[in-house]
């Protein structure tokens, strides 16, 4: 079966054709504010049909009604109340299914990638923000419809305001964002700092971009990922003492990338943990699927007819 498969995220858009569980197109655009997020949609369908496909599935940042397939809200996402569902398969005439993007990458972890075999599995996605998505005993837990949105649980020493209204989210600390207000911080201060120079300035200064030039040794940036890293680790913690998974699986645009990040994370992920001497951790391993998780998945759970459980 040939299926596309959709992530829309804060600033970009990701699509996929699937020909069984082999990719075999793949388009990723950056996207303007002023496109409608239905309008990203259609257009990123577009990227990647060839007429073979059968079904289209989306996956989205934020509140998601899968039964409805309506986009709620989200705060790094276009518009609210959207019928997603409806307005694709009119433009397109083939079923459309959709769900929140972390959901659509744990279904892909779950069925081709790192969460291949274990059970109870926390996805967090990191990127603009701080997704996430969780599998008992093999399926997607949705809880009432939203389940999973940890990027907004509270940091207490956070006052930042977040871009969903609110101040102290944990993305406010931990997130690409978060790391690119780190850099710009240091730049302004300091124009002529050895950050500056290898950011080139803050034009166009983002978290991968930080991220790229700690790999590269910069130690202001190795520091500000490392900074980032560690209250990343912390609200893992947190996420380990209440859901005891098998297994994390990070992933996104920016939990793809890497040590760097990662190692910070898991340290202090490891002085964090509730009970850390009397019990197995989870292991934290990056997404197999990496950036393509979310949109694969989409693919895949349309394929299946909505099915995501194992």
């Amino acid at each position: 079966m040939s299926a596309i498969g959709i992530d829309i995220g804060g600033t970009k858009s990701y699509a996929v054709r699937l020909e069984g569980e082999a990719i075999a197109e793949e388009s990723r655009v950056e996207h303007g504010s002023r496109v409608s997020t239905v309008e990203a949609i259609g257009d990123a369908v577009r990227r990647v049909a060839n007429g073979s496909e059968t079904v289209i599935g989306v996956g989205i940042a934020g509140l998601v009604s899968v039964p409805d397939r309506r986009f709620v809200w989200g705060p790094h996402v276009r518009g609210t109340d959207l019928p997603v569902g409806n307005d694709i398969e009119e433009r397109f005439g083939l079923p459309t299914y959709v769900d929140n993007d972390a959901n659509t990458a744990l279904h892909a972890e779950l069925t081709t990638g790192a969460a291949q075999g274990y059970r109870n599995v926390v996805m967090v996605t990191l990127g603009t923000g701080i997704g996430g998505a969780i599998a008992i005993d093999g399926s997607i837990y949705r809880g009432s419809g939203f389940a999973g949105e940890w990027g907004h649980t509270k940091v207490p020493e956070s006052t930042l305001l977040c871009d969903c209204g609110k101040r102290g989210c944990w993305e406010t600390v931990a997130s690409g964002p978060a790391l690119e207000r780190l850099a710009r911080e240091v730049i302004a201060a300091n124009p002529n700092s050895s950050l500056a120079v290898a950011l080139e300035g803050a034009d166009d200064v983002t978290g991968a971009s930080v991220v790229a030039a700690a790999d590269r040794g910069e130690e202001t940036a190795r520091s500000l990922v490392a900074e980032v890293g560690r209250a990343f680790g912390l609200g893992l913690a947190d996420l380990a003492a209440i859901m005891d998974p098998d297994l994390i699986v990070v992933g996104g645009g920016l939990g793809s990338v890497g040590e760097s990040l990662l190692g910070p994370a898991r340290r202090s992920f490891a002085d964090a943990l509730h009970g850390a001497s009397y019990r197995v951790p989870p292991a934290i391993q990056v997404a197999q699927l990496g950036a393509a998780a979310g949109a694969v998945g989409a693919a895949m759970y349309a394929a299946g007819g909505g099915e995501d459980g194992s």
